[in-house]
């Protein structure tokens, strides 16, 4: 059933991909490691569609509308952001927030623009249903949004402008974190896949957000007002890796549901305990004997 090979492929691919996201990769180097695993999961949905065709109108909405949107939004997402952090300009933290406005500009006006598009996914209307998600639907209508030629037995008027608006959230929370780091740390600057004094977070970063969440939590910075956000662009900087964005991270650390939600922050504990425990096995008295 395509649910259940959707739900099996997505559950593979976001965090592999998130996982991308967090990593100091080049832009280019971003952008072609993220492409690969898209076009595999995409692929194989294209594949089960061709092999067994819908059995109803209803569940060809189904796809077009929710479906392929979840997997389709992460190839423009990668795409437009290559797009931006490649054109990060190499200067002061004013000039690149200045770039990261104008793209958050260019992102904002995407949605103005389809705005009666966005309205109704927002909205989760089903009125234009059959016009916006069946193959071969008229496309002539003025409701409907003008989009890319794209394969017409894997696409309907609308699923490309649904992933669009998914992907463009993402982006829009992407650019707001980044310029708003850059107004609290002017002399900050981003600079993608950088590694200016060799010490790098090398684990997942999943990791690095618990132990941020541990830092402000305990109150350790700032005398505990530092913010979760500043926590976390002062790790990325001092680790030159990509944490995210807080909200999400905690959402992801919220899911967990087998061993420990903390596991990482466990491990650590239980490596130092281990260590302490080590050290105490052999304690020597001032004569060199146990």
């Amino acid at each position: 059933m395509i649910q259940e090979l959707s739900s099996r492929l997505l559950k593979q691919l976001e965090p592999e991909l998130e996982e991308i996201s967090f990593q100091a990769l080049s832009p280019i180097k971003r952008l072609t490691t993220a492409m690969k695993p898209i076009r595999q999961a995409l692929k194989k949905l294209k594949s089960y569609i061709d092999d067994h065709p819908f059995a109803s109108p209803e569940e060809e909405i189904r796809f077009f509308k929710y479906i392929k949107p979840d997997f389709y939004q992460w190839q423009i997402y990668f795409n437009e952001l290559y797009t931006i952090e490649e054109n990060i300009p190499f200067a002061d933290a004013d000039a690149q927030r200045l770039h990261f406005e104008n793209e958050l500009i260019y992102v904002q006006r995407f949605f103005r623009e389809y705005n009666f598009q966005y309205q109704y996914y927002k909205r989760d209307a089903s009125e234009l249903d059959n016009l916006y998600f069946i193959r071969g639907a008229d496309n002539g209508s003025p409701l409907v949004p003008n989009v890319p030629e794209l394969d017409a037995s894997f696409s309907t008027n609308s699923d490309y402008l649904f992933s669009k608006i998914k992907a463009f959230e993402m982006l829009r929370e992407w650019l707001s974190e980044r310029i708003n780091h850059l107004k609290k740390n002017p002399l900050a600057s981003y600079q993608p896949g950088s590694d200016s004094d060799g010490i790098r977070w090398t684990g997942e970063s999943i990791n690095l957000a618990e132990l941020a969440f541990g830092i402000h939590r305990t109150g350790q910075v700032n005398n505990g007002t530092a913010s979760i956000g500043a926590i976390f662009r002062w790790l990325e900087d001092r680790f030159q890796v990509s944490i995210g964005i807080p909200s999400k991270r905690l959402s992801e650390i919220r899911r967990r549901t087998s061993i420990s939600r903390t596991r990482y922050l466990d491990e650590m504990i239980e490596m130092v305990i281990q260590k302490l425990d080590k050290e105490d096995e052999y304690t020597p008295d001032k004569n060199g004997r146990k």
